[in-house]
């Protein structure tokens, strides 16, 4: 999951760096918002991963148990008699 948080703060570092640049912030501030921006983006990452992972392997262990909806199969309507009507002449 460390990929994740690291890929996760570089993004948040890089694109914070770059709009603190863009928008003419000093350097040491630009800096420092990229810093501050690492960290939050990291979190949410490693929150969002672990999240996700959670609920994999939730719908896997449900997939191995059975669940009584996805075993049984689907009640069909019983189909009508066809019948066979004569013209009449």
């Amino acid at each position: 999951m460390s990929p994740y948080v690291l890929h996760g703060g570089l993004i948040g570092f890089l694109l914070v760096l770059v709009l603190n640049l863009i928008n003419g912030n000093s350097t040491g501030q630009a800096l420092m918002n990229s810093c501050i921006a690492a960290l939050a983006f990291g979190l949410v990452a490693n929150w969002f991963a672990r999240s996700l992972f959670t609920e994999l392997h939730h719908s896997l262990w449900q997939a191995q148990q059975g669940t009584p909806h996805a075993a049984t199969p689907a009640k069909s309507e019983p189909k009508p008699e066809a019948s066979e009507e004569t013209p009449d002449a």
